[in-house]
């Protein structure tokens, strides 16, 4: 007599294996969302004189803690690259002062400045380091009195920065810790302020132009680094 065997697979076995595909997928799943919302990182700056203290949201997600009073800026807050809807708003109500887009490369940095005609502008910022024994600057004017082109200059007159305009930001450069700086209107040698700023070798700084009179045109030293 032929005796025939059945071997079945048993039940445990396959919900064994069922489960190994299902974490292989949720692993394979996790690294691809991980690769695709890598972080940027933003600070958020208020330059506009007349202002109140500010609040700075994303998505509708408030990011920083303390309200931003007029030429004080953020630390830089972690934010998911891509697309944003940016909002600045009077802390003290939940009045929207400007609406904005963002957009956020992965692993960027970013400035965005609230500033006196109540509109934000969003500059990507340059972590490269300084040379050594150099501090690394960039300047930008944000100031509502100074809509024209203007010159900054180092303590020896030399023009280190020349026709920046209204709202751009200038390139980094490298200078001394030690150094100061001027500045005066495009092609004029008057000297509208004096920038006796203190940099530290090794760090990363801007410096912005606010005020929106002539009378209270100032400058803010940031350290990015």
């Amino acid at each position: 007599m032929k005796t025939i065997f059945n071997f079945k697979t048993p039940k445990t076995l396959s919900f064994i294996l069922l489960m190994a595909m299902v974490t292989v997928c949720l692993v394979s799943c996790s690294k691809n969302n991980g690769q695709v919302a890598v972080s940027a990182y933003v600070m958020a700056t208020n330059a506009a004189q007349a202002s109140a203290p500010q609040d700075f949201y994303a998505d509708n997600t408030k990011l920083n803690g303390s309200a931003i009073a007029y030429t004080q800026s953020t630390s830089y807050i972690s934010i998911g690259s891509g697309s944003h809807q940016g909002q600045f708003k009077t802390s003290t109500t939940t009045n929207v002062n400007t609406a904005f887009s963002l957009s956020f490369a992965p692993g960027g940095y970013y400035t965005v400045f609230y500033t006196d005609d109540n509109t934000a502008t969003t500059y990507q910022d340059d972590r490269t380091a300084p040379q050594s024994g150099n501090a690394r600057v960039r300047f930008i004017n944000v100031s509502s009195a100074l809509t024209s082109n203007v010159d900054f200059a180092n303590s020896t007159g030399s023009k280190i920065v020349s026709g920046l305009a209204y709202k751009a930001a200038s390139a980094y450069n490298d200078v001394s810790s030690s150094s100061t700086f001027t500045l005066s209107a495009s092609g004029s040698a008057t000297v509208l302020l004096n920038i006796a700023s203190s940099l530290q070798a090794g760090h990363i700084y801007t410096i912005f132009i606010s005020g929106a009179t002539s009378a209270t045109i100032t400058y803010t030293v940031v350290a990015e680094s």
